[in-house]
């Protein structure tokens, strides 16, 4: 597990924001981070963790490439840094936190309790620290009216050695829905449904035409959580922060070591990847 040095954070008064998620996450990376910048003027320290079939529990595998499990990754101990940080200089930046794409790991074979128990181990740190928590549910409805051969389709395409059946599919996605929903009250976290519209053929990913409106009404949350008041900024996605490399990572069996922070702002806020 990378560690993140603690003067290497010189920014400790900024609000932290910590990102957790898979394809959707990746997917939507610009427009998540001009969308927190937007609602959250200021300072920022973005802790991101994510990438195409990420899990939470286990490392995981997509072409050429292989990441640590969310719970096991460095961006722990960079924000534990960043937390530890503040509070020696007598601060105590605001922070907020999304936990989604949790379905990902049913396609690998792991249960809705374990899962909910992944999620337990990477939310508890957070609420400790007083985060204000907004979690993901699985699409629920989008999954449940496909057939059993758009979902083999989607299935192979996307997750090719998935153990999930059809069956097991159809039993398993509500009963994370509900744990996720339970964990969340438990925990005083925000859970969000996904909204219809926002899927199409694909029953996972949110479509490109509305991955702005959603991921603003996602972001929102936290606002809306917290009552604070907001000076909305115009700030624009930008297709650089689709190519920052995360902390540490194997290509092609070879472990690739990336410095963090992988990108930093003239006001001294940074985005942290892992």
């Amino acid at each position: 597990m990378a560690t993140m040095p603690t003067d290497a954070i010189h920014d400790c008064d900024a609000a932290h924001v910590v990102i957790l998620g898979a394809s959707n996450v990746t997917l939507g990376f610009p427009r998540i981070v001009a969308e927190i910048r937007r609602q959250f003027p200021g300072r920022l320290q973005i802790f991101a963790a994510h990438g195409h079939g990420r899990s939470y529990g286990r490392p995981s595998w997509a072409p050429f490439r292989t990441l640590p499990g969310l719970r096991q990754c460095g961006l722990w101990d960079a924000f534990r840094a960043a937390r530890d940080q503040a509070q020696q200089a007598g601060q105590a930046p605001p922070l907020y936190a999304l936990a989604t794409d949790l379905g990902n790991d049913l396609l690998f074979g792991a249960t809705p309790d374990q899962i909910d128990e992944w999620l337990r181990e990477c939310l508890a740190p957070l609420k400790r620290e007083g985060a204000v928590l907004t979690v993901g549910r699985p699409p629920v409805f989008a999954l449940q009216r496909i057939g059993r051969t758009r979902f083999k389709a989607t299935r192979s395409f996307f997750f090719p050695n998935s153990p999930l059946t059809y069956e097991r599919m159809l039993s398993d996605v509500p009963r994370l829905d509900e744990l996720i929903v339970a964990r969340a009250q438990e925990l005083g976290a925000t859970p969000f449904a996904p909204r219809p519209e926002w899927y199409g053929f694909d029953p996972i990913h949110i479509r490109r035409p509305w991955r702005t409106a959603a991921w603003r009404e996602i972001i929102g949350l936290w606002s809306a959580a917290d009552a604070s008041p907001r000076s909305l900024l115009n700030v624009a996605p930008r297709r650089r922060d689709w190519l920052l490399r995360a902390a540490d990572r194997r290509v092609f069996g070879a472990r690739r070591q990336t410095p963090q922070p992988a990108f930093r702002w003239n006001d001294g806020g940074a985005i942290w990847l892992y």
